[in-house]
C-alpha cells in the first residue's frame, strides 16, 4: 500500500511540473534584437575630471580612545 501511495504522489508531481512548464511556454513570436553597435579602437578614453564637492560639509568623526583607570580587587 506504501509502494502505491509513492507511485500515485510521484505522478502526481510530475503531472504537476509538466503543467507548470506548458503554462510558461510563450508561443508568440519575439521581435529580432537589434545588432550591437560596433565601433572602431580610437585609443585609450579618457575620462571627464571629477567635480569636487563643496568643502561646507563637516567632516567624518576621527578615532576616539579613553583611558580610565579602574581598580582591580579580585586578587587582593
Amino acid at each position: 500500500m506504501k509502494k502505491l501511495r509513492h507511485i500515485a504522489f510521484m505522478f502526481a508531481v510530475v503531472l504537476g511540473l509538466a503543467f507548470s512548464v506548458s503554462a510558461q511556454r510563450d508561443d508568440q513570436k519575439r521581435p529580432p534584437k537589434d545588432p550591437p553597435k560596433v565601433e572602431p579602437y580610437t585609443g585609450p578614453k579618457q575620462r571627464p575630471p571629477k567635480e569636487k564637492p563643496p568643502k561646507d560639509r563637516p567632516g567624518k568623526p576621527g578615532m576616539a580612545f579613553i583611558v580610565t583607570p579602574t581598580r582591580d580587587e579580585t586578587f587582593g
